[in-house]
């Protein structure tokens, strides 16, 4: 099998499985009880908030474990949003936000929010000056996304975050870090943002799990009422055996985030290389997207029926955001490309175990697919 697919999901490591069954058998104590296994459980869940902030340099008190980034986008969304809708309600975001951003917005939209998009060029890089441009003095909330999940486009939020704060220092930031917590060097300390929101199944963790940076000292709604668990803000019992797995999966990526990225450097080169025999091939990711996602249209090739045709292989791509169930895509129909390159264009994301191998069968692979299908019709 080749899995070329790591934005959608990655593989669950196997020291990671090993910690979250050793933990489903040991720990099954309720952390809120006042006896004695329920402190140790606790102290577990503490131990491993301290270790996911020091990967992020937060402080341990900035760290919410919630059920995945989607929780965490619309905890944050919703929450610093009502929480200064006395005295603003825009809201400026980025043309091409996954849908766990957008759907917020939209809901706020119909609540009375004004939301100004910002969309991306046809390169597919935002023009971080027109975004700072649509920021105004009843501007509550500015929400990004760190590394765009079909493109792999990338913003430079540590430069954007001191604009934004210059323009309107009672302005908050959300980031949606999901494409780059482990993946790119973050360092929460020297960013500007308010809250950030992350998922351990991006990772090489288990799904139902995520967090939340949440700056100390931001005014923040809670949406989840109920035992106050995570100081208010995400009531419910924790889900310590997945807290722990994703403690693990950071503990795993945090020693090689830098030779990870060489490694889909070098991946993504021969890739492209690659991609230049063929000419029907258009690439949609900008020149400086991250080296871990490549987006590019296989021109006159549906596709959902090249996805099809590689799956006989046991080779696995993406036509666009997992979440968006085969729509059409968002982010490039933000960018302006046309229909038939939309319908074409088809999502490579690399994950650790990705090999030079792997994309040197994928590319054979293309080539028996021109063979062999049909084109579109014009």
């Amino acid at each position: 099998m080749i899995y070329l697919d790591n934005a959608a999901t990655t593989p669950v490591h196997p020291d990671v499985a090993q910690v979250i069954a050793k933990s489903l058998c040991e720990d099954f104590a309720n952390p809120s009880s006042l006896y004695k296994i329920g402190a140790v459980t606790e102290n577990k869940i503490n131990k491993a908030r301290s270790s996911v902030a020091r990967h992020l340099n937060a402080k341990d008190d900035e760290i919410y474990f919630t059920s995945c980034a989607t929780e965490s986008n619309n905890i944050a969304i919703y929450g610093l949003a009502m929480a200064r809708k006395n005295w603003a309600n825009k809201i400026v975001t980025t043309g091409y936000e996954h849908p766990a951003v957008r759907n917020p917005l939209e809901n706020l939209k119909n609540m009375g929010y004004t939301i100004v998009n910002v969309n991306p060029k046809e390169d597919g890089n935002i023009d971080t000056n027109e975004l700072i441009d649509a920021i105004d003095s009843k501007t509550a909330l500015v929400t990004i996304i760190h590394v765009n999940n079909e493109t792999g486009a990338i913003i430079d939020i540590k430069n954007l975050c001191e604009k934004i704060k210059q323009k309107n220092k009672r302005t908050v930031i959300h980031i949606d870090a999901t494409q780059s917590f482990m993946k790119i060097p973050i360092d929460i300390s020297k960013i500007m943002a308010d809250t950030l929101s992350f998922s351990a199944h991006k990772i090489n963790g288990p799904k139902g799990i995520g967090g939340l940076y949440i700056r100390k000292g931001t005014n923040i709604k809670s949406l989840m009422v109920g035992g106050g668990q995570e100081k208010g803000i995400r009531a419910g019992t924790e889900n310590i055996h997945y807290i722990l797995g994703l403690e693990k999966a950071c503990e795993i990526l945090a020693k090689n985030i830098k030779s990870n990225l060489s490694h889909y450097s070098v991946l993504k080169e021969r890739l492209i290389q690659n991609l230049k025999q063929f000419d029907n091939v258009i690439i949609n990711s900008p020149e400086n997207a991250v080296p871990y996602t490549i987006n590019f249209s296989f021109m006159n090739y549906r596709s959902e029926t090249l996805l099809h045709f590689l799956e006989q292989d046991e080779i696995y791509i993406s036509s666009g955001s997992a979440c968006s169930k085969g729509s059409a895509s968002h982010t490039l129909s933000s960018m302006g490309l046309s229909d038939k390159r939309i319908d074409s264009a088809i999502r490579v994301s690399f994950g650790t175990n990705t090999t030079e191998e792997d994309i040197d069968k994928f590319i054979q692979a293309l080539k028996n697919a021109k063979e062999k299908l049909q084109k579109v019709k014009k």
